[in-house]
């Protein structure tokens, strides 16, 4: 039993791929080992409220990944475009600069802190040797040993890579993103009804010659000759080609011996991001921003998604997110973390006085994994594995930590595209 292709992990990065291929005609299977799809983007309804897995705003809008690889399938998201960000500051909010126009003109930060930071920005968008010699955003940004400075880049790389610690974050991965973000004009765009669209549409394409079964988990796999030759869940599956499209870092633990040892390091030892993602179905609107809304110390960021799409909160109610990055190798201090969930509702209340007191439901996710690798030096693309495996000629790779264009959900989509076409030569 199986499919032409098995795909193993509904996660943007399997559904991308799988829908592609069925939109080509082939014959597909989607493996998903829980009840839902979607994996880290899924969503969740209750009481009226439709509630994301975290915060899941699309980078670039229709010109970013999502909308790319969904338009391969003929589908064009429907965006809702976002708000102007603003930052908290000295008990008050005020808009978060993004462009050179708003550093010039911005009261969030001194003459000179704004000189530092245009000489940084202009140097880093012109430079040609990063590629060459990665190292942390840190020691490349003159001006971070200002503290308003050094807080502008931790903002800048929290928002557009999930990385606010830049003693870590990638030159070359700020850099892309901060090129990237220059010439579009849609910084960000949220998909009307949050990832439910999303999935729903990757699912339908899927159906039109293959099908989803949830809630079958994959044991491993059967390598013999280069090639995979049996997918095991309850019984053992076979087909001409696999996708394996759940996160990297388990794939080591199911494959059979004969891969290299150097390979299946690179899968297994990436870094994550991770942290906090706090949701707050309130009973009363306390907010009109319809934008990220920034803290600077500690960051963390959130949104009034209901403020954006008015269908994600029932009438007169609101839904806020807000998601506090932590390093992965804390979450399991459950006192620490207790303490810093403690701390960030803390700065909610406090931004927007008697939230609290309107929460008609919460729900709290201590998340080991956000994005499936954190944009570290030694973590960008040409570190991270391909859609191939190396020595199997039918077995494929999809997902957020893929060596493909962008950070986090971006990375799934491309992914999946490319590890569709590869299949598709493959097949052909």
């Amino acid at each position: 039993m199986g499919a032409d292709v098995i795909v193993i992990g509904a996660g943007y990065g399997g559904l991308t791929a799988a829908a592609i291929l069925a939109h080509n005609g082939v014959e597909v299977e989607v493996l998903e080992a829980t009840g839902h799809l979607g994996g880290r983007a899924a969503y969740y309804q209750k009481g009226g409220f439709l509630v994301d897995y975290g915060m899941h705003a699309n980078r670039y809008g229709q010109r970013g990944s999502a909308a790319k690889a969904l338009r391969e399938i003929g589908y064009k998201i429907d965006f809702i475009p976002m708000g102007e960000p603003v930052v908290y500051r000295d008990s008050s909010f005020m808009p978060f600069p993004t462009g050179v126009y708003q550093f010039m003109k911005s009261e969030y930060l001194s003459r000179m802190d704004k000189a530092v930071i245009i000489s940084d920005m202009v140097r880093l968008s012109l430079a040609r040797t990063f590629k060459k010699d990665d190292v942390p955003l840190e020691e490349v940004t003159r001006g971070t040993d200002r503290a308003e400075v050094g807080s502008l880049f931790k903002l800048l790389s929290g928002l557009g890579l999930v990385s606010p610690d830049i003693s870590v974050t990638s030159t070359v991965a700020f850099v892309t993103f901060m090129r990237k973000a220059m010439r579009t004009r849609e910084a960000a765009a949220y998909p009307r009804h949050g990832t439910s669209q999303i999935i729903e549409a990757l699912s339908s394409a899927i159906e039109q010659s293959g099908k989803i079964t949830t809630g079958s988990r994959v044991k491993s796999l059967s390598i013999t000759g280069g090639k995979v030759t049996g997918v095991r869940v309850k019984e053992e599956l076979r087909g001409k080609a696999v996708i394996f499209a759940v996160p990297l870092q388990a794939f080591p633990g199911m494959v059979s011996d004969g891969l290299p040892d150097e390979f299946l390091e690179r899968c297994s030892s990436v870094i994550p991001t991770a942290g906090i993602s706090i949701d707050l179905c309130l009973s009363d609107k306390v907010s009109d921003i319809d934008g990220f809304v920034i803290n600077p110390d500690p960051v963390f960021w959130g949104q009034f998604t209901s403020n954006v799409d008015p269908d994600t909160a029932p009438e007169g109610k609101q839904l806020t997110t807000w998601y506090y990055p932590l390093p992965v190798e804390m979450l399991d201090d459950q006192k620490f973390v207790k303490s810093e969930q403690e701390k960030l509702k803390a700065v909610i209340d406090g931004m927007f006085p008697g939230i609290m007191d309107k929460i008609e439901w919460e729900r709290v996710l201590r998340l080991k994994m956000v994005d499936g690798f954190e944009p570290r030096v030694g973590q960008t693309a040409e570190y991270r594995p391909g859609t191939r495996v190396p020595g199997v000629e039918n077995l494929f790779l999809a997902g957020d930590v893929v060596s493909a264009p962008g950070s986090g959900g971006d990375v799934a989509f491309a992914s999946g595209s490319l590890a569709a076409r590869e299949v598709l030569s493959f097949l052909s």
